[in-house]
């Protein structure tokens, strides 16, 4: 009979094994860094930078203000503790968990970069070889490989998104996708700089460059294949090694929390977590009519003490079921919503305030006005003024903006 407990307790939990039971430090090392990333088991990437990269945010929520230099340094070649890959959206893991994602490096032509075209297919397949090639002489960013490797193929017109990226950027994006090609670190404008497995890490796999299963070799390379279906290329991922991971970092969560974590097909994660509840390392728990699996070693503190603004790709509201189910909070990421259409913002933040999700604030670091603007802030229920202002204060002072202005 599985344990009963309060959705209380379940939350506790799952704020706990999100590194939100301790408090912060008063000076922030690596190894504070370290243990963030080792209790999160991945931290997701996007370009957006309307506060920070949202790469840097979730150390902030934990540790409070810290040396960006250290994390960028902990992340870059050689030996970094994470390094890039498609484990949520595009995020850093570490290195070994790239171990268990050879479905996803053996998928890699589910979509078409290039290499359908029936024109010029062909050519996109070399551009593939003679950019590993090039890259044997070093890293480098798409616009440097760009003019290390000639092509003649004509570039594509722009998607709906009004975006062009080159096929020397697509080529990049596909091997990167399958493996053969890692990140060694980013430029100050957020290009990606490529480079080949083992000058990024050591201990990273790179798995054959197949455009198919053993028994349709070309299946990625033929025109009109449309999209194809996951485990097309002969390979799965390691559901359950992926499990433990989110597992110990959620705490507890349904079937389906522990498999969008990792974005997971939900049949594996199941099998997975069947396995797991046998072996003991996950407990299944009833709370309050909802089946779900607690981390075997998941501490459930007394009382969460947090003060935090999340980022909107925070791993703890990866999951909007998961949000709406422990902390009773709705919450999307209105960024790609037409203005006009916006609820509560552009880059909203939720405000976590002990064990509760207390507001939500659409922020901005503007520095040409050298401030922090929260243009909209949202009480789910009673304010707490004080304690967003003082959040706000010590987040603006971290950014180096001199000022905070809620509008």
């Amino acid at each position: 009979m599985a344990r009963s407990l309060s959705r209380e307790a379940a939350r506790r939990c799952a704020l706990a094994a999100s590194g939100f039971a301790r408090p912060r430090p008063e000076r922030v090392t690596r190894r504070h860094l370290r243990t963030v990333f080792d209790t999160l088991g991945l931290v997701q990437i996007d370009s957006v930078a309307r506060v920070a990269r949202s790469h840097y945010l979730p150390f902030y929520s934990r540790l409070g203000p810290y040396p960006t230099a250290a994390l960028d340094s902990l992340l870059r070649a050689p030996d970094p503790m994470g390094v890039e890959y498609w484990m949520h959206e595009a995020a850093y893991v570490p290195p070994s968990s790239l171990a268990h994602a050879a479905g996803r490096r053996a998928d890699w032509f589910r979509r078409d970069y290039g290499q359908r075209d029936p024109v010029t297919g062909p050519a996109f397949v070399r551009l593939l070889g003679d950019l590993e090639a090039a890259l044997a002489d070093g890293p480098g960013t798409a616009r440097d490989l760009g003019a290390r490797v000639e092509h003649d193929i004509p570039e594509r017109a722009r998607d709906h998104w009004g975006w062009n990226p080159s096929r020397v950027k697509a080529g990049l994006e596909a091997l990167l996708r399958a493996g053969r090609v890692s990140v060694a670190a980013r430029t100050p404008s957020f290009e990606r700089v490529y480079a080949l497995p083992g000058d990024v890490h050591p201990g990273l796999p790179v798995p054959d460059l197949r455009f198919g299963p053993d028994d349709d070799p070309e299946l990625g390379l033929r025109p009109g294949a449309g999209r194809l279906p996951r485990g097309v290329g002969g390979a799965a991922d390691d559901a359950e090694a992926l499990v433990r991971i989110a597992a110990r970092a959620i705490g507890i969560g349904t079937v389906h929390c522990l498999a969008d974590y990792f974005r997971q097909p939900i049949a594996p994660v199941r099998a997975a977590v069947k396995t797991l509840v046998r072996t003991g390392e996950l407990v299944e728990v009833d709370v309050e009519g909802t089946r779900a699996y607690r981390w075997h070693a998941a501490r459930t503190p007394r009382r969460i003490a947090a003060r935090a603004l999340l980022a909107p790709f925070d791993p703890l509201v990866f999951t909007r079921d998961r949000l709406r189910w422990l902390f009773d909070f709705d919450y999307r990421i209105e960024i790609y919503t037409p203005a006009p259409d916006r609820v509560h913002g552009y880059y909203v933040m939720p405000f976590l305030l002990g064990e509760d999700m207390v507001g939500r604030v659409d922020l901005a670091a503007d520095r040409r006005a050298d401030a922090l603007v929260a243009h909209r802030v949202h009480w789910e229920g009673e304010a707490h003024p004080e304690a967003l202002a003082a959040e706000l204060a010590e987040l603006g002072r971290w950014l180096r903006l001199g000022s905070v202005v809620v509008r």
